[in-house]
């Protein structure tokens, strides 16, 4: 008797833990919106999108906080030399810190529901780098895809599930290479 109330307990336990919600960051295909990657995140964690400008050749990271689904607001942009689409000067309630040789833009209002990203297919090598994993986006993927950064709760055993579907498809995309 005691060993059956033993196990209950466990498979009860084990239970709620795979319904507890947890915090996901998730890169979804536009369209599609399949998963391509995810990593369990917290709120207030601040994620990097890095990527290579096109004409200067220089790393430009992107800085954004995880607030709430749905609420992505961008903190910073840094880089270290002006080119097409970066800005030139500050711009409404923006400002510019200069440190080491780079440019930081700061003071940016505003808040994405989900970050767009375009993989760059040549140059870009576009990046997430969030708790000391960085991931190229190419690889999750393809150049030239347009995919998006979110946040979302889920359960723990949904997190789980999708987690395998992702390595499947991976596996199965790495043995027909």
């Amino acid at each position: 008797m005691k060993k059956i109330i033993i196990s209950l307990l466990f498979i009860g336990i084990l239970l709620y833990l795979s319904l507890l919600p947890t915090l996901v960051l998730e890169v979804r295909v536009d369209g599609t919106e399949a998963l391509v990657f995810q990593q369990r995140a917290k709120a207030g964690d601040l994620f990097d999108v890095r990527w290579i400008h096109s004409v200067t050749l220089q790393p430009v990271i992107e800085t954004y906080r995880l607030e709430a689904p749905g609420s992505i607001p961008i903190v910073k942009m840094t880089f270290d030399e002006f080119g097409p689409n970066l800005p030139a000067h500050p711009e409404f309630d923006q400002y510019w810190v200069i440190e080491d040789g780079k440019f930081n833009v700061l003071g940016y209002k505003r808040v994405f529901d989900r970050v767009p990203v375009t993989i760059g297919a040549v140059i870009a090598d576009h990046t997430l780098i969030y708790n000391g994993r960085s991931t190229p986006l190419k690889d999750v993927y393809r150049p030239g895809g347009y995919v998006h950064i979110g946040l979302t709760k889920k359960t723990f055993s949904q997190f789980l599930i999708e987690e395998v579907e992702i390595w499947q498809k991976v596996r199965t995309m790495t043995a027909s290479s």
